[in-house]
């Protein structure tokens, strides 16, 4: 007997002796005699250290305690049931812990990835077929708080008409932007690009796309339902105001002046984002707008038979979210795609004048371009955590890479991005 129990191999009796069992789950029977019965098993090898209890038999246990102990398994002391959705995001975290997480924990530390990236797992979008330029323009976008709201404030207009299918499905992710379930989201971002390739169609495939262009076609479609959307909203007696144009359009003035009779022509034209050139070498935000803004000479045919003119641009008003987009691609003189390395220095404020006065932005967003070629790379998104106040000491920050994200600071963002930024997002302060 005692080869057996060294070899592992015990009875039915002697494994129903070792079984632990916790004394807040089950019953404990109590002897009929005051005289305790000593096991074989403690007088080869003694007692344990802790007592172990007994435990009671189906038909020793009261009815109902099972059910009772059902109800105790999780409540501990100033302890609540978790929720669905922290019981997901727990699951998921010990799924995804690796060695050196089990190793911390056995050692009475925090798990490494837990400490930074598990906490913010539900804020990730999975890509499940090349959607991570599709990815960092949401979590851009889910970064405008103001914007977001403005949709969500009008939900009854948008929501009974059968054209702003795109709004819906925007909608329906931001709703789902802190849930565990990665097939839900992973539907709900099919959704949203089936949506989009409706006048797109050059999104239709699975195939990698630029995220300026897939960004401006969502805006610019958000943009275009306006008129419908008020025209259904007046006749419910309701008003609705485009969120594109409230937060993102602004209005550029061209001034051209003849070199010849000084006669000045003004135009104006609206845009919901600036491209800029890169400076060879490298160069600040502000250096790249003023060289967008300097004056120019156009060839141009005056009716005094002038055939040259200086033309100055100025914004007319600011938006409250100013987008830019850096140009990191170019074509070679044999046509050929090539990507811009020169590095950008980022600020976290800047200052921009326009005809009704100047005004100070914060960047809140930037979607990078990960690569060191143009024909294949990854976007990842920088976003400010929207749950703290803008002069917030902490400077939080999220990197959103696909579905794995992690916390950084506004001061590393611009550190680290340098040479990859793609996209900047500044939002004004009022």
């Amino acid at each position: 007997m005692f080869g057996l129990c060294c070899c592992g191999k015990r009875s039915a009796k002697v494994e129903d002796v070792f079984r632990q069992t916790d004394s807040s789950e089950r019953s404990v029977t109590i002897p009929d005699t005051p005289t305790e019965k000593i096991l074989w098993l403690y007088r080869l090898f003694g007692r344990p250290t802790k007592k172990r209890q007994c435990v009671a038999t189906s038909e020793d246990k009261p009815s109902g305690s099972k059910k009772k102990a059902k109800k105790r398994w999780w409540r501990r002391k100033n302890k609540v049931a978790p929720s669905p959705e922290e019981e997901e995001c727990s699951k998921e975290e010990k799924r995804r812990e690796g060695p050196e997480d089990q190793k911390a924990k056995m050692m009475g530390a925090k798990s490494v990835s837990t400490r930074q990236t598990h906490r913010y797992q539900c804020r990730g979008f999975p890509n499940s077929a090349q959607f991570c330029y599709m990815n960092s323009c949401l979590q851009s976008l889910l970064t405008l708080e103001d914007f977001v709201g403005a949709f969500r404030s009008q939900e009854q207009v948008w929501s009974s008409d059968p054209e702003a299918a795109l709004i819906r499905a925007f909608m329906d992710i931001r709703e789902s932007h802190l849930s565990p379930d990665a097939h839900r989201k992973i539907r709900l971002l099919v959704a949203f690009k089936e949506a989009v390739s409706v006048w797109a169609p050059e999104f239709q495939d699975f195939d990698q796309k630029d995220a300026h262009e897939f960004l401006t076609s969502v805006l610019d479609q958000m943009r275009s339902l306006g008129p419908q959307l008020q025209a259904a909203a007046a006749s419910e007696g309701r008003i609705y105001s485009c969120p594109v144009e409230d937060h993102l359009v602004f209005k550029m003035q061209k001034t051209k002046t003849c070199k010849g009779c000084g006669a000045v022509s003004i135009t104006e034209e609206e845009f919901t984002n600036l491209s800029l050139d890169l400076i060879p070498g490298g160069g600040t935000v502000e250096e790249m707008l003023r060289c967008y803004l300097k004056e120019t000479e156009l060839d141009y045919n005056c009716e005094c038979g002038a055939t040259t003119s200086c033309q100055r641009l100025s914004f007319v008003n600011l938006p409250k979210v100013l987008m830019l987009h850096l140009k990191r691609f170019r074509f070679t003189p044999s046509f050929q795609l090539q990507k811009v390395h020169d590095p950008v220095d980022l600020f976290r404020d800047l200052v921009v004048s326009s005809n009704q006065g100047g005004g100070c932005l914060s960047l809140v967003s930037t979607i990078s371009h990960v690569s060191y070629t143009a024909e294949c790379g990854h976007y990842i998104c920088d976003g400010v955590d929207v749950n703290v106040a803008q002069e917030d000491p902490t400077d939080r920050w999220f990197t959103y890479n696909d579905e794995e994200v992690t916390e950084t600071t506004g001061k590393a963002v611009c550190d680290e991005r340098k040479n990859v930024s793609y996209i900047l997002f500044y939002k004004r302060h009022d």
